[in-house]
Order: structure tokens, then sequence, then C-alpha cells
């Protein structure tokens, strides 16, 4: 096969290994082959995705790779100018070594792992770059957040304030469904982020929410005069104070943007399970329906949040005719008793309650919850599950688009000047229809064209990085601006 891979490659100067053939790699791939002196190898674990990314393309090949057979892989590597992983996180790091071992730059959309940063000496002895964090976010966001910074200080001026704020989402006329939500990207890890705590900075004060509070913590976010959304905080924004040189900032927030009324009722999900990282045990073949009801944990309190007619009238909303009206109630009951006994819920009267317990009962039908055809998956945890059910319900379908949401938000003060200067930095994407989604371009095209300025030696700079210097953030502004990804600036 490699020998296959070299005879290709004979009389072409730039060698692209493609590690991966997920739902970023075309983006990437038609990037790259805009060069004629570029031939990319997409190499993956799952080949018959990769030869169906490059079907009909030319300068490119695809070839099976498990990149845990080490020998394999370091033949790949070798035998490549230069690497893109495009590849779930716990395998970028071995490739890494890899590419550090045999001195070939790597290229990446992942966050910098510990691991990764050490090998910053190794990187510079054999004068390659490791250049992490190139995609949407991270990435664009990055460099929309460089440009700004740099401008302001070379004005004398401070940022005493930066809120960064990105999401994808279906595009408005495709969503339709509860979630207001389609999977662009992996399921599995989009769901799993809502378990993660996140940190921000707040009025100089560090700021801590529990994952199990996250999806209570929104606020709105007016992306445009046709835009809002609701935002959440985002992992730890603390090291990016540091890390975007923002010593001023006395409010420092990187968060995720959903459509509204997808985080509460995501929550809800959660608060039943769905997302917990419980492995299921089963001894027999059981529906999502009989799982959850002998599964709920019900909160001992003395507090009865709903009425029981109210509980009955939305079992009889409940079309099927396997499960009794008494099992149905006692589900629903548990249901409501697990999720309104959160926080959020305290000062909501029985009114508000009952119209989102309707919501949340919809949801639940929606998914399938009471089709005693559904079942769970053994031995796999609950967001597997959940992740699993959610994909085949939340796919974009053919002729569907999504939209990507990207705003920064400056406050900026200057010297001898009293005034607050507020500077918004915002692009919105929208997929084309029947083609590549907004997502994968302004993932993949980052990536491809840090790889092209890479081998074209126009980034210089050694070592591992991420794109907030300006000898890597000037370049790939100035050619993403050529493609249409930038982000627009406006004053207030």
């Amino acid at each position: 096969m490699l020998s296959l891979y070299r005879n290709q490659l004979m009389g072409i100067q730039k060698k692209v290994l493609l590690i991966g053939s997920g739902l970023m790699a075309e983006a990437v791939i038609d990037q790259l082959l805009k060069r004629n002196d570029n031939f990319v190898v997409v190499a993956s674990a799952h080949v018959d995705d990769a030869k169906k990314v490059i079907q009909n393309k030319e300068r490119c090949s695809a070839h099976h790779l498990d990149v845990t057979e080490t020998e394999e892989l370091r033949k790949f590597v070798k035998n490549s100018d230069i690497v893109i992983a495009y590849i779930p996180p716990q395998f970028i790091v071995p490739i890494a070594k890899i590419c550090a071992e045999l001195g070939r730059s790597m290229v990446t959309s992942q966050y910098t792992f510990p691991e990764i940063r050490a090998l910053e000496e190794e990187c510079k002895k054999k004068g390659i770059i490791m250049l992490n964090e190139i995609g949407l976010d991270p990435g664009i966001d990055h460099l929309a957040t460089v440009k700004v910074r740099d401008e302001v200080y070379s004005k004398g001026g401070k940022i005493i304030e930066y809120e960064s704020w990105c999401g994808g989402v279906p595009s408005p006329e495709f969503c339709d469904n509860p979630f207001g939500y389609k999977f662009s990207w992996s399921p599995f890890a989009a769901i799993r982020n809502v378990n993660n705590d996140a940190k921000y900075l707040e009025k100089g004060v560090q700021k801590y929410i529990p994952a199990s509070d996250l999806l209570y913590s929104t606020e709105i976010i007016h992306v445009n005069p046709s835009l809002q959304m609701e935002g959440y905080p985002n992992r730890d924004s603390l090291p990016y104070q540091e890390l975007y040189g923002l010593k001023d900032c006395q409010k420092l927030v990187r968060g995720t943007l959903r459509y509204q009324g997808h985080c509460v009722l995501m929550a809800a999900m959660k608060a039943l399970g769905f997302a917990s990282e419980e492995v299921i045990k089963v001894d027999r073949e059981m529906s999502w329906f009989e799982y959850l009801l002998s599964n709920i944990r019900f909160e001992s309190c003395s507090t009865m949040f709903l009425a029981n007619h109210h509980i009955t009238q939305l079992a009889n909303t409940i079309d099927q005719k396997v499960f009794t009206l008494a099992q149905l109630e006692t589900f629903l009951t548990k249901v409501f008793n697990r999720v309104f006994s959160q926080y959020y819920y305290k000062d909501k009267s029985e009114e508000q309650l009952y119209k989102d317990a309707e919501q949340i009962t919809y949801t639940l039908k929606w998914m399938g919850v009471f089709d005693p055809k559904n079942l769970i998956l053994n031995n796999v945890t609950h967001v597997h599950n959940f992740a699993a059910h959610l994909q085949t319900l939340m796919n974009y379908k053919q002729g569907e688009t999504d939209l990507v949401a990207m705003q920064h938000i400056f406050k900026i003060v200057y010297p001898n000047d009293p005034r607050v200067y507020v500077k918004k930095s915002t692009m919105v994407k929208i997929g084309h229809r029947n083609g590549k989604s907004a997502m994968a371009i302004t993932v993949g095209v980052p990536t491809a064209v840090a790889t092209q300025l890479i081998l074209d030696g126009v980034i210089k700079v050694t070592g591992v990085h991420m794109p907030n210097i300006s000898e890597i953030n000037t370049p790939l502004y100035e050619e993403l601006k050529k493609e249409g990804i930038y982000c627009e600036e406006e004053d207030y």
C-alpha cells in the first residue's frame, strides 16, 4: 500500500497527510487541492469514508490507518511533508510525538494538550511547528481577538472586558426539533461538553460554575438585530488572560451559543441522567421507558411540584397502548420531581412549572422514550446511549443548512479619555445547500490555510504554538479574509 502511495507522490512537491476522514475533512482537502503542487493522502480507520471524501478528486488518495499501530503510523508520517491530525483527542498526542521524532510539522484544530507543549524544545531543534487550535473555536476566535488586541495596544489603550461567544446551530428554517440543534460535528463530544465545569473572570474575581449548574447559567447574546441567542461559559476561560495578553481585563469569558430554550431543556435531560458517564448494566433487553422508570432517582422532598390532575393531563397526551396510565403517571411524577428539584425552578409558580412540564413531556415523546421499540444499548454509558439515539433524530437532511455564529465583545479605554468604548467582532456564516456545512468550512479552511502557509515557508516560527502571535496570525488572517472567513468589526 505504501509503495503505491510513494509512486503516486513522484514528482509532487508537497505531500500532506490528513489523518481522519470525518465531517470536516472534505473542506480541508478541497482547500489544499486549490494548489496544483499539493497531494493529499487521507489515512483513516474508516477507509470507506476516506474513499468517499476523495471521490472525483485529483491528486489525493485514501488509505486504511489504525493510529494505534505505531510502526504503520510512523511510515505514513515519514513519507509526508506535513501532517494534519483530524482525529479524536485521545490520539493526538501519540501522533504529535511521532511527528516530533521524525521532524514533521503538525497542524490540528484541537486544544493544545500539556503533553504536546512538552515537545516544544524537540520541535525547535527539528525546525518544525506544532500548530494547534486552528479551526473555528478554537481558531478564528484567536485571530479575531489578537487582531483587536494589537490595534488597541498600538494606540496605548487597555481592554478591560472581553467576551467570546461561538456556536453552530441549524439555519432558522431547518430548526425543527425541540432542542433547536443538529449535529454538524461529533454528537458524543457535543453532548459530553455539558459535563464540563466552567471558570471565568467577573469584576476581577474568578468565578466557578459546576457542571451541574452550567446549563442554567445562561445569558442573552445579541449577535445581530435578527439573531438573539443564549450563551453559557465554556470550560476554563482563565488561561486566556495570559494567552491573549489581556492583563487589564476585569471580565473575561469564553462561551457557547445556542438558540434560546436549548439549555434549560438539555439541562432537564441531564437531570434525568441522559448525559451521565455511568455505564448501563442490564440483564435483559429493556426499552428507554422501562429503564428510566426504574432508574430515575426520586428526590426526597416534601414539595409536590405538580398537582395530580396536571400529571394525569400530561400522561393522557402520550399516544401509546403498551403502558398503563398509572405507569405513565408514575414515570412523569418521577421525571418532574427530579427535574424541578433543581434550583433553577425554585421560584416558579405551578402555572410556569406546568408549561415547562408540557415542553419536557413533548420532548420525551419526540425522542421516542414512550416507544417500547426504542431499546437502550447495554454496557455503554448513558451519554453514549443518548448521543447515539439523538444522532438518528438530529442529523442534517439533504438540502438543509447550518449556521455558525461567533461574536467577541471588547470594552476598551484609552489614556486621558473618560469614555468606555465597545467593539464587537462578529461572524455569521450559513452552510451551502447540498454542499459543505458552515461548520466544516469555518473549521476546515483555517486548518488547510495554516498548513499551506507552513508549507510555503510564510509561517516560519518553530516550536509548539496556537495562533496568538503576529508571526502566525497576520498571514493567516489575510489569507482567510480572501476566503470570506473573518469577523466584521463594529464600534458602539
